[in-house]
């Protein structure tokens, strides 16, 4: 097998172990932070603790994969994040599982970064949409597989027990990179620390910052919606429990397969924008679509709708790659995480924040619409970012071809 395809095809088999192991847990995290005596604001900030540890770690680990190499540094994370999930089994109080995912934080910081970076190094320019979208695609299965797995471990063995095989998960993925032996990928010319003057020049290219602010508030309404928001209102609403909230999350991962291909083949052929803008408008429209449902039929169809729009922005992280070079890659994945990982980092404890202003109708009312309102400008903004795949495809019918780096 040619070695760039072998290397997208393990990256691909690690994402999902890795996501299959996150998303068994997701159904369960705000559940389990209640046993240990969690309060509404204190679940929000559990699940944004992630990205929190994320958000610093971002940029010294894509400095780290440029200078030491990809792959090495995708095992150390993987290590970190394997070691953290055996750790949650044992939590004896809150702010001891607080703690620990933070430091699972910096390892999924270390494995994440590293991981997009060898993926936009791996991945031709002309197909980058394309493989991105393959590599999305595992991560989605992993997401479809994961939640009515953890929902339904937490159901015959306790809260504690999907943390155990989000661990196991992780493990399998580590000895994968190991023993798969592919060439490490990293920077000619990396210095080993974060290159700030490569970072000041992505922030100076203000389509990066846009298409990032676009990536910022995705995460910022995934996170804070669907792993946080939803599974605490149809608790308060119907009782319903992380089994059943696991099976939802799993429609919407498996709805959003249905749209990622399509929208990273449409991405590399027509150009970024089209897709990316539209998911984020759909994806605007079907929040508030969360306070309709008065039985679970309604809430599978709301949560489908959901996951085919949020599919459409799955290979959103080509159109940061587009805009940076392969010399700094690393620190590009770096700046894309970091904006999402603020994104996840704000989205739950804001959203739980703004839970606690009013009544119960009420606050839910204002947490959906408020990601609304945020997703609707979020498409604004990146619909004035510069496409180079569009302007290729535009230079091609006029005969001009612009390379993207």
């Amino acid at each position: 097998m040619e070695p760039r395809i072998r290397a997208i095809a393990v990256l691909s088999a690690v994402v999902f172990l890795v996501m299959l192991g996150l998303s068994i847990i997701s159904p369960v995290l705000p559940f389990y932070a209640q046993e240990l005596g969690a309060s509404t604001f204190m679940v929000g900030l559990l699940v944004g603790a992630l990205a929190g540890a994320r958000l610093v770690v971002n940029l010294p680990a894509g400095a780290a994969g440029d200078r030491f190499g990809n792959w090495r540094m995708m095992q150390i994370g993987l290590l970190l994040i394997t070691t953290t999930s055996f750790l949650a089994v044992i939590a004896f109080n809150y702010w001891m599982l607080l703690t620990v995912r933070i430091i699972e934080g910096v390892g999924s910081a270390f494995y994440v970064t590293s991981s997009l970076a060898a993926l936009g190094r791996a991945a031709p320019p002309e197909k980058r949409g394309r493989y991105m979208g393959y590599y999305v695609s595992f991560l989605l299965l992993g997401q479809v597989l994961g939640p009515t797995v953890g929902g339904g471990v937490a159901t015959v063995w306790g809260l504690r027990a999907p943390f155990a095989f989000y661990g196991t998960a992780t493990l399998v993925g580590m000895f994968l990179l190991v023993f798969a032996k592919l060439p490490e990928s990293k920077a000619e010319a990396a210095t080993g620390g974060v290159d700030w003057v490569a970072v000041r020049g992505l922030i100076r290219n203000r389509s990066f910052i846009k298409v990032n602010f676009g990536t910022m508030s995705a995460f910022f309404v995934r996170s804070g919606i669907l792993t946080t928001i939803c599974p605490l209102f149809f608790f308060a609403k119907f009782g319903w429990n992380e089994a059943t909230i696991g099976l939802l999350i799993s429609v919407a991962a498996f709805c959003s397969l249905a749209t990622m291909l399509p929208s990273g083949i449409w991405a590399d052929r027509r150009g970024r924008k089209l897709p990316f803008t539209l998911s984020f408008v759909f994806t605007a429209l079907v929040a508030p679509l969360f306070l309709w449902p008065s039985d679970f039929l309604g809430a599978v169809l709301v949560y489908a709708l959901w996951g085919l729009a949020i599919g459409l922005q799955g290979p959103v992280a080509a159109w940061s790659t587009d805009l940076a070079s392969k010399e700094n890659m690393g620190t590009a994945m770096g700046l894309y995480r970091t904006m999402g990982d603020l994104g996840f980092l704000l989205g739950p404890t804001i959203l739980t924040a703004i839970v606690g202003f009013g009544t119960f109708g009420q606050s839910y009312d204002l947490a959906y619409f408020f990601s609304m309102a945020l997703m609707l400008v979020a498409a604004v903004v990146i619909v004035t970012a510069d496409d180079p795949v569009s302007r290729n495809v535009k230079n091609r019918k006029e005969k001009i071809v612009v390379p993207i780096e």
